[in-house]
Formats: C-alpha cells, sequence, structure tokens
C-alpha cells in the first residue's frame, strides 16, 4: 500500500464494494507521509473506546502550523469526514484526493491549491462508529424515504460507540471526539470548514445539496452573504467541469408535495455548521444524496471537494480578509455594546404534546421573491417514492431557508460565572479570568419562574449489539437525552460575586458563541444542557449575571 502508484483507499481498491476500516485509514495516512514532504501527519486525540483520531496537513514549503499559514499568507481549509461513519464517501474521497493533489495529478490547479492553501484533513472523525461495520446499518427503505445504496460490504453506525451523535454535539461536547475537535479547531481557526455527509430524505434529482451557518444571519449578514455566493460559485462548476448537479439542502415542507415549500433543517448550533457559524468562519455542508450508487456518491464528493479548493486557492486573500473582518466585529461587540445588535437565543415554538410533553418546532421562512428551483421528478413518482422517477420535471416553490429568533439579547460587557463552567468554557476557547477577592458588580440577572424538561431527538442512542442495525429514526428509538427548559424574568441589581468565580468578557473572537452558552433561555446552552441542573431552584437567580457598561475586570488570566 505505501508504494507510489499503488496507493488506493479501501473504496478504490475494491471497486467500490467495501468501505475503508480505520485501520485502512491509518494506514494510508501513514503511507502518504512517508511518501511526500508536502504532507504532515498528526494526531488531535482518541475516541472514546481509545482509536487514534488521525489528522495530515497538506501543503508546500513546510506549511504544517497556523502560525505558518498565517506568515506566508494562506488560506486554511479543514476539511471533515465520517462525522456519521455510515455516510463514508467523504472519508474515502478526501484520502484519494489528498494523494492525488500530492503527486501532482491536478496539475496546475493542484500546485496552486499546495501554494495558497494550507488543508487539513480529518478522514475519519467518528472511528468507533465506522468500524462496526455491516450490511445492516442505513440499509435502503424508500418506503420511509430512509436509508442508501450501501457498498456490498456495509458501513458503519450513525452514533459513536459510545452513542452519540457527533454532530448534535458542538454545543454540549459530552463526546471525546467533540471535545478533541474543538481542540484542533481553536489550534487552526480554518478559515473554511468543509463537512461530508450523506442524505436520505424527499425525492429530487440532485446528487448533492449544500448548505452553510445559518444561526444568527442578521449578526454576520456580509459574512453570509459571501458564504452563499462561494458555494452557488462552485455548485456552477461542478456541474459544467464534472457532470453533477447541486442544490441548497432541503426537503419538501410537506412531505411528498413538490409544490409545498423547499425547508432545511433547524438553525440550532448543536449542529457543527450553525456553531462554526458563530464563530465568523466560512462553513460548507455537504450532502451527497443516498439513493446514487456508492460510486456515483464518491464521484459526486470527490469534484465538491476538489472543487471548493480550487476556489479557496483562487480567493485566498479575500476569504481570509472576510474572516479577519468578522472576527474584529465579534470583539468590537463585546467592547462596545451596541443595543440594536442582538444575539438569537431561540429559534424554537414550544408546544404541548397530547401527554403533555413539552415540544419544540423549528420553523424556516421564506423571506418575499426566495423562490427554490427543484429538479425532481412527476409527482406520482415523487408520491409513490420511485427513484428515479418516470419523467424530469421542474418545480417553483417557496424557498424556507430564513429563521427568526423569537428571543434575543444584547451582549453584555461580560458574563459572571460559577467556576462550576471553567472547563466548560475551555472546551469552546472562551478566555476568561478568575476573581481573586470578592466584589460587588451592577449587573442583570434572572429570576427563574419555571423549570421544565423536553426530550433531545437524535442526539444520542443505544449502541446496537453486535451484529444488530441501529434503530432507524422512523422506528422512534426510545428517548435516551433529555434537556432543561428555563423560563425567566429580568432584574436589575448588584452582585456580590465570590472569589473564584469567572469573569467572562464578551470583546474576545468567540465573544458571539460565549453568549449563546451562558444565557439561560438559549436553546442551546448550558442551562439547557442540564449542566448547572445542580444549581438551578425555582424563585432563585440564575447562578450566571450580566455584567453592562464599562466593568474593570481581575487580572489572574485563566
Amino acid at each position: 500500500m505505501g508504494e507510489p502508484g499503488t496507493l488506493l483507499t479501501r473504496a478504490e481498491a475494491t471497486d467500490y464494494e467495501e468501505t475503508s476500516r480505520h485501520a485502512d485509514v491509518l494506514a494510508f495516512c501513514d503511507a502518504l507521509a512517508a511518501e511526500s514532504d508536502l504532507v504532515h501527519r498528526s494526531s488531535f486525540g482518541v475516541s472514546g473506546e481509545g482509536q487514534d483520531l488521525v489528522y495530515l496537513v497538506i501543503s508546500d514549503r513546510r506549511c504544517f502550523s497556523a502560525e505558518r499559514a498565517a506568515k506566508l499568507g494562506k488560506v486554511i481549509v479543514l476539511v471533515e469526514a465520517n462525522i456519521h461513519a455510515g455516510e463514508v464517501e467523504g472519508k474515502e474521497m478526501i484520502l484519494a484526493l489528498a494523494r492525488d493533489l500530492v503527486r501532482g495529478e491536478l496539475g496546475k490547479t493542484g500546485e496552486r491549491i499546495l501554494r495558497e492553501v494550507c488543508l487539513v484533513v480529518v478522514p475519519d472523525f467518528n472511528p468507533d462508529g465506522n468500524d462496526r461495520i455491516s450490511p445492516k446499518h442505513r440499509a435502503l427503505d424508500l418506503t420511509h424515504l430512509e436509508g442508501q445504496v450501501n457498498p456490498t460490504g456495509g458501513v458503519g453506525t450513525r452514533y459513536t460507540g459510545e452513542g452519540y451523535n457527533l454532530n448534535r454535539d458542538n454545543t454540549k461536547q459530552e463526546a471525546i471526539e467533540t471535545r478533541n475537535l474543538a481542540a484542533l479547531y481553536q489550534t487552526w481557526w480554518p478559515h473554511v470548514f468543509i463537512d461530508c455527509h450523506t442524505t436520505d430524505g424527499s425525492i429530487h434529482a440532485f446528487d448533492l445539496t449544500f448548505d452553510t451557518s445559518r444561526n444568527n444571519d442578521g449578526l454576520f449578514a456580509e459574512l453570509r452573504r459571501d458564504n452563499r455566493e462561494m458555494l452557488e460559485s462552485v455548485a456552477r462548476r461542478v456541474r459544467r467541469r464534472h457532470g453533477v448537479t447541486s442544490y441548497w439542502y432541503g426537503n419538501y415542507a410537506t412531505e411528498d408535495d413538490p409544490r409545498s415549500a423547499w425547508q432545511t433543517y433547524p438553525a440550532l448550533p448543536r449542529f457543527g455548521s450553525h456553531y462554526r457559524g458563530l464563530l465568523g468562519r466560512f462553513d460548507v455542508l455537504l450532502e451527497t444524496y443516498s439513493y446514487l450508487s456508492f460510486r456515483r456518491r464518491c464521484e459526486v464528493i470527490r469534484a465538491w471537494l476538489q472543487e471548493l479548493l480550487r476556489y479557496a486557492a483562487k480567493n485566498s486573500d479575500e476569504l481570509r480578509e472576510r474572516c479577519e473582518t468578522e472576527e474584529r466585529r465579534i470583539i468590537a461587540r463585546g467592547a462596545q455594546p451596541d443595543p440594536r445588535h442582538k444575539v438569537g437565543l431561540q429559534y424554537g415554538v414550544a408546544r404541548r404534546a397530547q401527554d403533555g410533553a413539552l415540544l419544540f418546532d423549528y420553523p424556516a421562512h421564506a423571506l418575499d421573491g426566495d423562490t427554490a428551483v427543484i429538479d425532481a421528478y412527476d409527482e406520482p413518482s415523487i408520491r409513490a417514492h420511485h427513484y428515479p422517477g418516470e419523467h424530469d420535471v421542474t418545480y417553483l416553490m417557496p424557498h424556507q431557508r430564513t429563521f427568526l429568533p423569537v428571543v434575543e439579547v444584547t451582549t453584555p460587557t461580560a458574563y459572571l460565572a460559577p467556576a462550576e463552567l471553567a472547563a466548560r468554557l475551555r472546551g469552546h476557547g472562551i478566555a476568561f479570568e478568575v476573581l481573586s477577592e470578592a466584589r460587588t458588580f451592577s449587573v442583570e440577572s434572572y429570576r427563574i419562574v419555571k423549570r421544565e424538561q423536553t426530550h433531545s431527538p437524535d442526539v444520542a442512542a443505544l449502541v446496537p449489539p453486535p451484529g444488530e442495525a441501529e434503530v432507524p429514526l422512523s422506528a422512534k428509538p426510545p428517548p435516551t437525552r433529555f434537556e432543561t427548559v428555563l423560563t425567566v424574568a429580568p432584574e436589575r441589581g448588584s452582585h456580590d460575586a465570590a472569589a473564584g468565580t469567572l469573569w467572562v468578557p464578551t470583546a474576545q473572537r468567540a465573544g458571539t458563541l460565549a453568549v449563546l452558552l451562558l444565557e439561560p433561555h438559549s436553546e442551546d446552552g448550558f442551562a439547557r444542557w442540564q449542566f448547572l441542573d445542580e444549581l438551578v431552584q425555582v424563585g432563585e437567580l440564575f447562578p450566571v449575571h450580566r455584567v453592562m457598561g464599562a466593568a474593570s475586570s481581575p487580572r489572574k488570566a485563566e
């Protein structure tokens, strides 16, 4: 496997009948790094079951660190694959593309990518789920619009070996894989992050659907505009150069009705794309269509990865400058709070189930004139869940991809937080200081009026015994994770902060994220994820307080 010319992924070597085990990924990475001085192989920790989380850095001039990339003026692009280990084509094709890039197979385009881009590759983010390979996982079920056309040898599981859905774990960081990736992210602070997935769902005719961050679009309007223009530009290019058809991610708002609306997924920061968008960076979600053959999905994801890298190389300066501008704006919102610049905390609308359980819907809206152009098939084929359909048809419908916050707050100068949150703040790269002595602050606080619980779907699951398939979502697997929902009332006053209290300034590049994590009514904050349950009591003050206006900070840095 290590000799030049014979280095193949397992998918390539088996004519796309199998997917790589984690040992195959490690061997491929080791061989490529040994072969080329354009490649640096390293690790960013271990998985829940102790497997090596490998990553590659690929660039010329030995640009193998964020500091070196900054010195050379390179744009940093981080590609993550196999976060859901049943969605494996990203894992195969980012390795194949890396090989062809360093071997010169991409010609002048490859030379420019190596010159302008520092490429960081995480080929197998979920190795424990990956190695639970079975033909039973994600079995194609068009009746329920689930599953995929699998390689004959099968694929891994959606969840990790410990049962975590890593793409619902970004704010709570319960999985060790998530915490390790967050540390890697904070080491590199990539300008562009690419996340590789596979999706099932509504019957349409696209090879791939794509999306980007949608949480707090108003705060990041210029960045989101540029991000969307990048994706649409690449979509045109992959169609022209590779024959790959692509569109914005979505499903029919009313299933089987291609005239209803085209609707994206909820703007919750527990999803990686929405989380990273709060950090003011470019983000790309790629979802190959699961009803295509495995070989075709590999071709599709490779085309997109190649053209995204080409775009990044061509627009390196612009991408870096936009991220630097957004970072300055985030810091300025904390340094000089402006009440006009509010952070959306909740997009969910509460309702009650028949049994009284508290549930949430996350409505997406279509702005005036925002129309989706969907290539699909005749309506009888769509209703019958036939893929492909009998006849090609293009539908125009409202594009529901805008989210309106139902709760939003201004950015305070800082938060006063209990010491119990120190490790969690560090995990998100949020800087804070520690009060060395007791001190009184003028603050905005929250009185806790009500405390309830809601089920958190598709966040965690019971790991199936060897040889048994994961429970599909349509089978309504039993609840395994819940969230605490607080109703609060704001009040102003003074707060006597004890020594050891954390001072969390918002004038930092993770400042907007800090707001979302520390507010009690945030739908993806520390309180919602039950990390403050022991400190929360109805009728009492929430243990995190908002410091408004000018206030000097302690100087004991943490």
